[in-house]
């Protein structure tokens, strides 16, 4: 994106801004900077990304077009650099300083070649000629330690860049955490959802699992007790996790489990598994010691089916929860 002439530029643009319009891709940035490198298939790894995404949303949500963005079209030192910015801009000022230091010294060594030459050609004996060679060897020696501390430089600002972007990737993975159940958020479930739909293929099946009366058991127990409840039936989920599964809790007490190859009958199993496992439980409210009402759970069950979008798919788990609520809760609903 960064390396083309003008005239490249513009052409370039001609054909990304139809193929927007024709996409009724909105004109961001972000959508500007993807389609200009779609359009100069300059990277087909990004282009396969880009198709795959089409084929499935029939264009690019907005958040997905920002992470190809960062992923493939800004420099790695330059990514986030808002958040980062103090010490990206200690690092660029001091790679300069250590740019400019090499320049001069290269450039003083390559006046030294020179001055080499010329005196190489009117040395008539050996005294001269030892003279030439030691301000060759003193030209080389500062050239070559100058090229050495630079060298240094550039390793310790690719220690501090990995640092940096392993900060910046520990920040983003707590900005999709939920602080109450330590699992992924709603934000984290959008994120993987979007990631594992385009590779699927009628083997992503979806999970809605929500806690059955928390709102009476709040008002029963009192907040803390319901806050807890949540807490003990998140670790309960999470200790029945298939390895190919993933788990957030969007809100209130509704987990979403999504399980990558995984067929509508396999978790329907699973589901009926983790509904009899909360129902079985004897829960005691650890600040009070009061044993609870039974704690029950009702899910909803969707598997991905063909070309469905996420939204699709989240809206029929939504809908096979509400009947599995309707039907009389403690109870697993999904597809016949």
């Amino acid at each position: 994106m960064f390396q083309h002439n003008i005239k490249q530029a513009n052409q370039l643009m001609r054909s990304a801004i139809p193929l927007m319009v024709k996409l009724d891709i909105p004109p961001t940035p972000y959508n500007y900077g993807i389609w200009y490198e779609y359009a100069s298939n300059k990277n087909p790894k990004l282009n396969q990304v880009v198709d795959r995404a089409l084929r499935r949303f029939g264009s690019l949500p907005a958040f997905v077009s920002k992470e190809l963005f960062h992923e493939f079209l800004l420099p790695e030192e330059h990514k986030h650099a808002q958040r980062q910015g103090s010490a990206l801009k200690n690092l660029t000022t001091s790679l300069g300083d250590e740019t400019t230091t090499v320049s001069s010294e290269l450039a003083k060594f390559n006046r030294t070649l020179r001055d080499t030459k010329k005196a190489l050609k009117n040395a008539n004996d050996a005294t001269q000629i030892e003279q030439v060679a030691l301000l060759l060897d003193q030209g080389t020696f500062k050239a070559n330690q100058a090229i050495e501390t630079f060298g240094r430089s550039l390793f310790a600002a690719q220690e501090e860049l990995a640092t940096l972007r392993a900060q910046l990737s520990d920040a983003k993975k707590n900005t999709e955490l939920d602080a109450m159940t330590l699992l992924a958020n709603e934000k984290g479930f959008e994120r993987s959802l979007f990631t594992l739909i385009p590779h699927a293929e009628d083997d992503l099946t979806l999970l809605l699992i929500d806690i059955d009366n928390l709102g009476e058991i709040n008002q029963e127990y009192g907040k803390k007790a319901g806050t807890s409840l949540i807490r003990y039936v998140a670790k309960l989920l999470l200790g029945q996790l298939p390895e190919n599964g993933f788990i957030a809790r969007l809100n209130g007490g509704r987990f979403a489990m999504l399980l990558s190859e995984t067929e509508l009958g396999i978790a329907s199993q699973l589901a009926e598994s983790l509904r009899n496992d909360v129902s079985n439980q004897k829960i005691r409210y650890k600040n009070t010691k009061v044993l609870l009402r039974q704690v029950t759970v009702s899910v909803g069950v969707a598997t991905l089916f063909g070309d469905e979008s996420p939204t699709e798919l989240v809206e029929r788990a939504q809908h096979y929860l509400l009947y599995a609520k309707r039907s009389g809760k403690n109870r697993i609903a999904h597809h016949e």
